[in-house]
């Protein structure tokens, strides 16, 4: 084999970034978040997907508290919670369509984790770059958050773009 043949089939190998996957929750960092995607997306004419995960962890110690107290409502309690996040997505959607950016959302319920749900998403949907900030939220949020940013950083299956 000719060491031109070689060198162009190194071109079929090359990285393309063409789906975007972007966790997100509600901290005051999201905006961070939302511009660097945004710079990402234009520059490799990407698409993002925007998810938030309703992991069971955080949804159980709060649902449960919740549904005690509301008479064992906890399905309406995740309800209500759901809603929220799709309205929460919703504006981060009409932000990146105002820069030109196609973007589709999702809520994902019921992982046993956060980073867990954003692993098998990104794995399943078969995307390119994950974009995720490494500062969410804060006082409880953050306990049961945990090291999401690490797990996904350590795990995901397609480069990992971290911000801080």
């Amino acid at each position: 084999m000719s060491e031109k043949n070689i060198d162009s089939s190194k071109n079929d190998v090359e990285p393309r970034i063409q789906k975007i996957l972007v966790p997100i929750d509600k901290s005051g960092y999201k905006d961070k978040i939302i511009s660097y995607s945004s710079i990402l997306a234009k520059a490799f004419r990407a698409n993002i997907t925007a998810i938030h995960v309703l992991d069971r962890a955080s949804l159980g110690v709060i649902g449960d508290l919740i549904g005690f107290y509301r008479g064992g409502m906890v399905e309406e309690y995740e309800k209500a919670l759901k809603k929220q996040t799709e309205e929460f997505l919703a504006e981060v959607k009409r932000t990146l369509e105002n820069e030109g950016v196609t973007i589709s959302t999702e809520v994902i319920v019921g992982k046993s984790s956060a980073a867990e749900g954003i692993i098998e998403y990104a794995k399943q949907g078969d995307f390119d770059l994950i974009v995720i900030g490494t500062k969410g939220m804060t006082g409880v949020e953050k306990f049961l958050m945990g090291g999401v940013a690490s797990a996904v950083v350590h795990n995901a299956h397609c480069p990992v773009f971290a911000i801080r």
